[in-house]
Parts: C-alpha cells; structure tokens; sequence
C-alpha cells in the first residue's frame, strides 16, 4: 500500500458500516504502517486461516463475507460461525498469545481484503490507544452477541434453526427484491449447518413448503422476497413469544 491516503480511497468504497469503523480504527494509524497493508482478492470456498497452521497475518475484509469452519469425523465441512459482524480476522491468536490458529476461516464469496502481517499489526496497535480500543469493543460486542445466540440457539426445534439459517441468508445473498435467492446447498449440508439429521431437516422443509414460505426446485430451496418476509414474520414472531 501506497500510503494512508490510498488506505482511505479503498475504504470509502465500502458498505457504510465497514467503511465508518475502519475509518475510525485507522484515524492515528502512523504512514509507515499503512504502507505495509496489501490489498488481495480471493475467490469463494478459499481458506484464510487454517487451524493448527501459523497465524501469520491479520485480514480486514474490505467486501464479502467469511465463515468459520471445522470437520466432523466423517470428512464433512461443518459451518460453525458467521463472521458477517466482524470486519477483521487473525488477530484474536495474536491477543491471546497463541502462535497457531484455533479455528479455520474461508471465503464464502469472493471478498476484497487488506492484508498485514501480524507483527506489524501488533506493532501498530499496541501504540495507538484509539485502535485497540474500537478493535477489543468490537471483539466483546460479538462475543457476547455469540453467547447469547448460542443459548437461544440450544432450544430451537429444526424448524426454527431452518428458517434462521434461511432468513440470514437471504439477507446476506439478496441482491434485488425482484430476483429470487437460491440455497444452492445439499440437504445433508443445511443438516450439518443447522445441527439436525437428514430426515428432521426434509421434514422442516416440507413443512415451509407447504405453508408456502420457500419454494423447492430440482432438490434446492428458493426465496422470494415475499416468503423472505413471511419466514422473518414467523421468526420475530417467535421471538415474541419466547
């Protein structure tokens, strides 16, 4: 990277959330190590981090989105995090003190990011009191919204983890009310995302389909914006009562 002034130019091109906080996070950041920033993009189904390997370098995810992932014993990929409230990767090993990576984290789209060592990236914020303070409120607001998923998350049946999984995919893959969104996952993927066997998964989506809130085509689930905006009824509705 060029300078702090390019650093800006790429930020501004951001969604608005993204763009304000890192604005905020780079307000004091010294020329010297904006100049060690690299900008990359990396297509889909890309691994940033693995676990068990170095945790050598620090992400800030300019556009796109990433997920946190392991595998079960049988080989299969199990999505376990949604990293779409958190804008930067890789540096919770380096707080922590571990030198290797707890989890795996990949692209689940192709994302624009900026990329800095973590030794250089330590070395910034341990001296600007500004950048480690946005960055560890940020770290605990995420944390805690995490908790308090997870507890939320336990007592779901499979139908309500179903129609989250679904609504926060729409959210996160529509790109106009007019075009319909695909789930263009197997049902034995939607079972491992959601934490249910095969059959209550099938059962679920049979159950949606007949009230009419997705649709199923050759095997896959489709949304419209209209069923995007009866199965987040049906979750706000079942937020209510709980």
């Amino acid at each position: 990277m060029k300078s702090k002034e390019r650093l800006y130019e790429m930020i501004s091109k951001m969604e608005r959330d993204r763009g304000e906080y890192l604005k905020r996070l780079f307000k004091n950041m010294p020329e010297e190590t904006a100049k060690e920033f690299s900008y990359i993009e990396v297509e889909k189904n890309k691994y940033l981090i693995q676990a068990g390997k170095p945790c050598e370098t620090v992400y800030f995810i300019l556009k796109g989105n990433v997920r946190g992932m392991d595998y079960l014993k049988t080989g299969r990929a199990l999505s376990f995090m949604d990293f779409s409230r958190m804008y930067i990767i890789g540096d919770f090993e380096a707080f922590s003190g571990h030198q290797d990576s707890c989890i795996s984290v990949c692209t689940a789209e192709k994302c624009k990011l900026l990329k800095i060592s973590v030794n250089n990236y330590l070395r910034w914020i341990q001296h600007d009191e500004n950048a480690l303070l946005l960055r560890l409120e940020n770290i605990l607001k995420i944390l805690l919204f995490e908790k308090k998923s997870d507890r939320e998350y336990l007592v779901m049946g499979c139908t309500d983890r179903l129609v989250s999984f679904l609504v926060r995919f729409y959210e996160r893959e529509s790109k106009s009310p007019e075009v319909s969104v695909k789930i263009d996952f197997t049902q034995t993927e939607l079972a491992d995302k959601i934490g249910f066997n095969v059959r209550s998964v099938q059962r679920s989506i049979a159950s949606l389909e007949e009230k009419a809130m997705i649709s199923v085509t050759k095997g896959k689930i489709v949304m419209s914006a209209g069923q995007y905006a009866l199965l987040k009824e049906r979750e706000i509705e079942k937020e209510r009562r709980n």
